[in-house]
This record gives C-alpha cells, structure tokens and sequence, in this order.
C-alpha cells in the first residue's frame, strides 16, 4: 500500500474486523460489576474502555505502523501522519455503566483530517452501521439511508443528556424545536447519529463533544444522503459540537440554533 494512497474497502474491512474484536472486553463486562474511575475531567472510565482502545491500537501498530491514532483513553500517537485512526471504544461510557444497551465503539480513518471511513457498531445490540468514501452507507450489510421527512412536525429529533443541552447556548432554541417537532427522545451519544443515518430520525444534536465522538458520523451521515457539521453549518468534526440530520431539515435547524 502507497504512502499516498488507499483502497479504502480494504481499510473499511480492517475497521469492521476491529471494532468486532473489541467487543470480547466490552461485552465481557457489560451488566456486571466493575470498577468506574473519573477521568480529570470528571466523566467515568472503566476497564472495559481501557481494554478495548488497547487492544484496537495494537492491531493497528501490527497492521498500519504508519498510521497514526487519537484515542479517547490512551491519547496521540503519531501527531503529524497523514492518515490517523481516530478511536472511542466505549461511547456512551455512562449508559455501559448503567447497563443500557445503547453505547457503541467509534472508529474512523482520516486522510489529512478528513474523515474517509467511519464504523459505528453497537456491541449490546449487534447492530453497525458504517461507511467509506464514495461508497455508501450501510447498516448491517444491507444499504442505509436517510428518511425524506421534510417538516418539522413530522420529525423525531434525538438529544443526549436534557441538563447539558439546556446548559448550552442552544439550549432554549432546541426545547423550542423539540417542542415542534413530531417526536424528540434522549437517545444520546452515537446511538441517535446512528438512528439518523438509518432513517429513523431526521436530526441529533451533541452540544459537547471531542473528534473522537463524531469522527465517524463525518463520513457515514454524507454517504448516507444527510448533512453532518457543527452546530454552525461548518463541515468539520473538531468544532466541540455536532449536529446530524437528513439533510432537508439541516439548514433550518442550524439557523433556529445560530438565532
């Protein structure tokens, strides 16, 4: 393989290989008792997140020595390559925790920060959805995409937790919209990103995230017919926000959310 070149269905098989072995520590933890440790930010880590990113990083130094990683739990390796793993084993380490099935392992490849392959893969509920560059989105082999839904009123639009998004500077524009539309539902973290590409919802806001909790979404909500970007229209996946939808209620809901 060239330094300056990829085959991209290659690497997305590499991906999807990946985050299935992950899930041995993962599930072999899930509704049991372990041990939970605050971060210095103050959000929780288990043994399982731990384990998994570290078992994802060293397939990764077997198999790609010149790609470089960012991980949630074990940091950068390789700062300046061109082509970087972006990993978050556990997302949605809370729900784990709490023995809600609704978390997921994030996996992307960026070319020059730009995301080209993207995995969401819900181990609790055998459930992935991934993605590469101009190939299309898929959920569980089969094709995906998003819903055609055009009016707010027809809408299910998804959130995480209700304290933090009403703490955000959007917080009062998105209860105005929730109240709006047809549905709204606290499924957070990659879950709701996850519903959107499949066509289940039509929007899903994360007023605070880091690259390693959306990376994916960047490539998998565009292949599956939908809009990814920041909560101010910019296409990037490191704003510390995030917003997916179906494409038709983009614009709306970001110019709702910048008034």
């Amino acid at each position: 393989m060239s330094q300056n070149s990829l085959d991209l269905a290659k690497e997305l098989d590499l991906a999807l290989s990946l985050v299935k072995e992950a899930e041995t520590p993962i599930l072999g933890r899930f509704q049991k008792k372990i041990e939970v440790v605050k971060k210095r930010d103050n959000t929780p880590v288990t043994e399982a997140d731990r384990e998994a990113e570290a078992l994802i990083r060293r397939r990764l130094a077997e198999l790609r020595p010149e790609h470089g990683v960012i991980g949630e739990e074990h940091g950068v390796h390789l700062p300046d390559a061109r082509f970087k793993w972006v990993v978050d084993p556990i997302d949605g380490t809370k729900a784990f925790i709490h023995g809600v099935p609704l978390f997921g392992t994030l996996l992307a490849l960026l070319d020059n920060g730009k995301p080209v392959v993207g995995v969401i893969h819900m181990p609790a509920l055998g459930e992935s959805v991934w993605a590469a560059k101009g190939m299309g989105a898929f959920r569980n082999g089969e094709s995906c995409r998003v819903s055609e839904v055009t009016e707010l009123g027809d809408a299910l639009l998804c959130d995480g937790s209700a304290l933090t998004v009403s703490r955000s500077p959007w917080g009062k524009a998105w209860m105005d919209l929730r109240g709006e539309a047809g549905v709204s539902r606290g499924w957070g973290d990659c879950y709701g990103h996850l519903l959107v590409a499949c066509g289940r919802a039509e929007a899903m806001l994360d007023p605070i995230v880091s690259i390693w909790d959306v990376a994916p979404m960047g490539i998998i909500l565009p292949e599956a017919g939908g809009r990814f970007s920041a909560v101010d229209g910019s296409d990037t996946i490191e704003a510390g926000n995030a917003i997916s939808s179906n494409g038709h209620l983009h614009e709306r809901i970001v110019a709702r959310l910048k008034g």
